[in-house]
Parts: structure tokens; C-alpha cells; sequence
């Protein structure tokens, strides 16, 4: 019951207790065991259903909004007025389906949907792309942004995951580092370990907020103000 409780708590909801055929008072608790793990399981399963029929019905009635805005208005002079407009509620939409998309892919994870792919990869190459992406954007800030990288850096992993964690993190660097700062992104080697290291002269985030950094979509309250995809 303790390796149970143990596997469960690392993630493992499908684990139950094994029940003999003594009867004894033993037996009647693991079946009580198991029981309430069925309906755990159940409820969150529900739970994830429910996020997933929201995501996708909210997909489809966002992506119609910006696709709306984007249309050129009849009257040119009404067009050129609702620029800033359009390009606001363009720039919320696609905010809104980053999030959605985030949800669904997380859902699919845990569901065991979408399995991880651990494919070698140069890790340095795919750090280097990542900082040539938002090398303009940091330009346009007045923000410094170097990369420290050996010449390769094979590592067994998701392409698609760490493009997205880089992602996630050089976003988060350069909008909460005020201009004239920098960022520098590190890739390295320890004991056989493959370290990246994202650092930057921002802002930083307070005590207050260190120990909710891997609650998904958690952003400290520096940070309500502006857009961004907080530590997930």
C-alpha cells in the first residue's frame, strides 16, 4: 500500500493496491483504497475533458476574431483609424491561442496522447537558431543578447520541446529586461550533464514568487501589467 501511495504520488494514477483473497480487514482496506483512487482518477479525468472541449471551442471563435480584423475596411479612411485597434486585438488573439494550444499540448502529454520524442540533437545548433529568432527583437529593446555556445553539443531529446522552452525563456528575458540590459544564453557540460543557462539583467523574480515558478501559467504580480507566457 505504501509502494502504491508512493507511484501515485509521483504521477501514477493508473497504480492499485493488490487485494488478497483472505478477506481479513486488510483486503476491505485496499479495496476502500482502490475505490477512492477510481474515483479520483475519474474526477480528473472529467476535469481534463472539460479543459480540452473548452480549449477547442474557444479556438475556433478566436481564430474568426482575428482572422476579422484583418480584413480591410470598405471606408480607407475608417481602415487607417482602426490600425492601432486591429493590430491590439490581432497581437490578444494570438496571445489567447498561444495559451490555448499550451493547454491542449499539456493535456495530450499527461493523457500519454503525445509521447516525447528523445531523438539526438545538437543542442548548441538549436540554442543558436533560438537566439538569431529574437536577436531582432532584443535589437529593437536596446537590449544586449550574446550566446556562449561550444562547437556542437549532442543531447537525446524533444526538437520541438526545447524549441519551445527556449522559447518561453528568451520571451521572458528580453520583455523583463529594461533597455540597455542584456541576456546571455549558455549551453555547457557537467558530469554528463547538458546545462543551458538563460541569464539577464531584468527585473528578476522576488522571494515572493520563486516558489510558484513551475505552477503553469503563473506570472508574479511584476509582470500583470505586460503580455507573456509566464514559467511554464
Amino acid at each position: 500500500m505504501t509502494r502504491t501511495a508512493q507511484k501515485i504520488s509521483g504521477g501514477t494514477l493508473e497504480e492499485r493496491v493488490p487485494v488478497k483473497t483472505r478477506g481479513d480487514e486488510i483486503d476491505q482496506l485496499a479495496i476502500t483504497f482502490n475505490q477512492m483512487l477510481d474515483r479520483i482518477q475519474t474526477l480528473l479525468t472529467e476535469i481534463k475533458e472539460m479543459s480540452d472541449n473548452m480549449a477547442h471551442d474557444l479556438r475556433s471563435p478566436i481564430t474568426r476574431i482575428r482572422g476579422s480584423q484583418k480584413s480591410p475596411s470598405r471606408q480607407e479612411s475608417l481602415w487607417v483609424s482602426m490600425r492601432p485597434w486591429q493590430a491590439s486585438t490581432i497581437e490578444e488573439c494570438d496571445r489567447l491561442l498561444d495559451m490555448i494550444n499550451t493547454m491542449l499540448m499539456i493535456s495530450k502529454a499527461e493523457a500519454g496522447v503525445d509521447h516525447l520524442t528523445r531523438e539526438e540533437i545538437d543542442l548548441a545548433e538549436v540554442v543558436q537558431e533560438a537566439c538569431r529568432l529574437f536577436e531582432p527583437t532584443a535589437e529593437d529593446k536596446g537590449i544586449s543578447l550574446s550566446c556562449h555556445l561550444p562547437k556542437e553539443s549532442h543531447f537525446l531529446g524533444d526538437t520541438q520541446m526545447i524549441q519551445r522552452m527556449l522559447s518561453n525563456l528568451l520571451d521572458n528575458a528580453i520583455k523583463y529586461t529594461p533597455p540597455g540590459g542584456s541576456v546571455s544564453v549558455s549551453v555547457s557540460e557537467n558530469d554528463g550533464q547538458v546545462v543551458v543557462s538563460v541569464k539577464d539583467t531584468g527585473i528578476g523574480i522576488s522571494p515572493r514568487d520563486l516558489p510558484h515558478v513551475f505552477e503553469r501559467f503563473y506570472r508574479g504580480d511584476e509582470s500583470r501589467s505586460q503580455t507573456a507566457s509566464g514559467w511554464d
